[in-house]
């Protein structure tokens, strides 16, 4: 689905507290940022050591950037839930009661 001017916010995966994040608005950014790389994955029946693996691209996770959070007393917040689905007819779902909101 196509979103005309939206943002978009790049974050490598493993990675914490916001380092290598940046946001882009257009896929020409993405594809001028993308860092060229002869890396191709090995054969399927092959096992890579360890210092074979660090070799590949880095992962990133792709999310729509919100413009506008909500917020409290002026800052930004996040809520963490744990639930687990188990069945969706009737939608079964069972809610941890250890989540947080920071």
């Amino acid at each position: 689905k196509r979103h005309q001017g939206a943002t978009w916010i790049m974050k490598p995966v493993g990675r914490s507290q916001g380092t290598g994040i940046f946001l882009v608005s257009k896929l020409a950014q993405v594809q001028q940022w993308r860092p060229s790389t002869s890396w191709k994955p090995p054969p399927a029946n092959r096992d890579l050591e360890d210092e074979e693996q660090k070799e590949g691209p880095e992962l990133y996770v792709v999310q729509k950037y919100v413009d506008e959070p909500l917020t409290i007393g002026g800052k930004k917040f996040d809520i963490r839930l744990y639930v687990l689905v188990t069945g969706y007819q009737p939608l079964t779902i069972y809610m941890h009661r250890g989540g947080f909101c920071r």
